[in-house]
C-alpha cells in the first residue's frame, strides 16, 4: 500500500506551471526540419535557440524567469539547470579558441614617430 503522505499535491496550478516548463522543453528539442550534424544553438529554428537558453538561464532575467516558474510548479530549479546545461552547452563553451587578429600592434616609437611627422 502507498502513502499519500509523501506525494506531492499536484493542483492544478502546479500541473500549469509544468506544462510551461515541459512546452520550453519541446521547444528545445524542436527542429526536425533542420540539419541537426552541428547541434549547437546557432542551428534550428528561433524557439529551439530561446527554449535552451531559457532553460540554461543564459541571461539574469532567463534565470530568475526560470527559477519563478520552478518554483511555481514545485520543481527544484538547480535540477533543471544542471540538466540543461548539460545537455545544451552554450556555443560559447563549445566553441573554438578565440580568433587573433593578425594585426600587429604599433610599438610606442612607432606611435611618437607617425605624431611627429
Amino acid at each position: 500500500m502507498r502513502s499519500t503522505l509523501h506525494d506531492p499535491l499536484l493542483t492544478p496550478e502546479h500541473r500549469l506551471w509544468r506544462a510551461v516548463l515541459e512546452q520550453a522543453y519541446v521547444d528545445a528539442e524542436s527542429g526536425c526540419d533542420y540539419d541537426t550534424s552541428n547541434d549547437d544553438d546557432g542551428d534550428g529554428p528561433p524557439e529551439r535557440m530561446r527554449a535552451r537558453c531559457y532553460l540554461r538561464g543564459d541571461s539574469k532575467p532567463d534565470a530568475a524567469s526560470l527559477t519563478l516558474v520552478c518554483g511555481f510548479a514545485e520543481v527544484p530549479a538547480d535540477r533543471v539547470l544542471n540538466w540543461a546545461r548539460r545537455n545544451y552547452p552554450s556555443p560559447r563553451a563549445t566553441a573554438n579558441l578565440p580568433v587573433q587578429t593578425a594585426r600587429a600592434r604599433p610599438t610606442r616609437a612607432h606611435s611618437y614617430a607617425a605624431v611627429s611627422a
